[in-house]
């Protein structure tokens, strides 16, 4: 058979997020808060999405709690996990609980973002407010995206995925709307006026599609800013605001 491998949470995050329900869910909270934390991202919000609404509010408040946690606990916890589940471990999380929470609600659906954090508000404020400060959706791009970067970043997308996120989030209106005219009016206006003629043939984008197309635009953002083509403005607190 296949070579068994020495590292229990390669194993565990290898089985499909179908698998990995009944572990989520008859776990405690903690202990699925940190399996959630060791799965690459948009895995945690594929998985976040199977699970009922008060089970994905317990485990993402959870988050909170492993903060602190021991590189050896985690060790531990991903070999009793492996054990019963499908089995030395690398080291325990590097990011702070707030941050890697935000990366996997940037993954998760507007829908699923938005019942994890009325639920996070409810039972923890404190915590709510740092991973919202973490998250960057598309509607956080008229905040975080100078205006002079805009063409920057706008190159390094596909133009049909482009063209889908911007038609999307104009028919979507709100934040969103107001995100796809902060790129469309820092940009030249020759090639604004032909995204704008490619967005009216384009017609209706269906919701998932949409979701899916802005979420990459903010990936190209976050790489740009990864690898220091442009510098994100930091999210403020909400003062005046």
């Amino acid at each position: 058979g296949p070579p068994r491998g020495d590292d229990p949470w390669a194993r565990l995050t290898a089985l499909p997020c179908p698998a990995l329900v009944p572990l989520m869910s008859n776990e405690c909270a903690e202990i699925a808060a940190v399996t959630l934390s060791k799965l690459p991202v948009a895995k945690a919000a594929e998985l976040l999405g199977l699970l009922s609404g008060e089970r994905a509010r317990r485990i993402t408040h959870a988050m909170s709690q492993t903060r602190a946690i021991a590189p050896d606990a985690v060790e531990r916890i991903g070999a009793a996990l492996a054990a019963e589940h499908c089995q030395e471990v690398p080291k325990a999380f590097v990011n702070p609980a707030p941050d890697r929470l935000g990366e996997i609600l940037n993954s998760s659906g507007s829908a699923t973002r938005e019942a994890v954090l009325d639920g996070l508000e409810a039972e923890d404020p404190d915590f709510a407010a740092d991973v919202r400060r973490a998250i960057f959706t598309f509607a956080d791009i008229p905040m975080r995206l100078a205006p002079s970067d805009a063409p920057a970043v706008l190159r390094r997308i596909e133009q049909p995925v482009l063209i889908t996120a911007l038609a999307a989030a104009q028919a979507t209106g709100g934040g969103d709307e107001a995100a796809a005219n902060h790129l469309l009016d820092n940009i030249s206006q020759r090639m604004a006026q032909g995204l704008r003629d490619e967005i009216a043939e384009r017609g209706t984008v269906r919701r998932l599609e949409g979701e899916t197309a802005m979420s990459e635009v903010v990936t190209a953002i976050r790489a740009a800013a990864d690898e220091g083509d442009i510098t994100l403005v930091s999210p403020q607190e909400d003062d005046e605001s």
